[in-house]
């Protein structure tokens, strides 16, 4: 089905911002697109669906949040860990890098999780392992709940990496993709100097 049949028909164009649907799109905002020679009138996103982009982008872009605790989170609790749990150095600095691996194997499932589940989805699984990731380390008596956590945590980090940029280009609609996309990348460094700081 071309983008000409879709118009016709009246099936959502997908080039459209995911978010402009429904109660949002306003039948009185018109503008004209001309393909082929021909003229076709497509309803423009109201301004009010500008701010609720901008909102939903800043609630997801927290996702970075949890990428500074889990990097940051290591280094101003390597004293106490290392005596609660009588850790080695080794053994600390092996608890320190599992988030990697866990991010590592994270992002290399989100791509198919995203396309599987959808953004919103893969976004909400990756909740799952981050607090059960943290709820082991809170509560490890020993180095392997708290390897565990700390892989669970890193697979998060991995999943959010990569979905919350691509589900921000997805919403924002064009005229504020660039300064919306933007925002993830302003997030990580503050975050970790945030989480490093406590």
């Amino acid at each position: 089905m071309s983008f000409n049949e879709n118009l016709e028909t009246g099936t959502r164009d997908l080039r459209r911002p995911l978010l402009h649907k429904g109660s949002w799109y306003s039948s009185s905002s018109r503008s004209i697109i001309e393909r082929g020679g021909s003229s076709q009138i497509v309803p423009e996103a109201p301004k009010e669906s500008a701010v609720i982009v901008v909102f939903c982008t800043l609630i997801v872009a927290l996702g970075p949040l949890q990428y500074g605790f889990t990097n940051g989170y290591s280094s101003p609790t390597e004293d106490g860990i290392m005596s609660d749990l009588s850790l080695t150095i080794s053994q600390f600095s092996l608890f320190g890098s599992l988030s990697n691996v866990g991010a590592m194997i994270g992002a290399l499932v989100s791509g198919i999780m995203a396309d599987y589940i959808g953004r919103k989805g893969a976004l909400l699984v990756a909740s799952i392992p981050n607090i059960l990731g943290w709820v082991a380390i809170s509560f490890a008596k020993s180095s392997l709940f708290l390897y565990i956590g700390r892989l669970l945590t890193g697979f998060g980090v991995g999943v959010i990496s990569f979905t919350v940029p691509v589900y921000i280009a997805e919403i924002a609609p064009k005229h504020l993709r660039g300064s919306l996309g933007t925002i993830n990348m302003v997030w990580f460094p503050a975050v970790y100097w945030f989480s490093d700081s406590l």
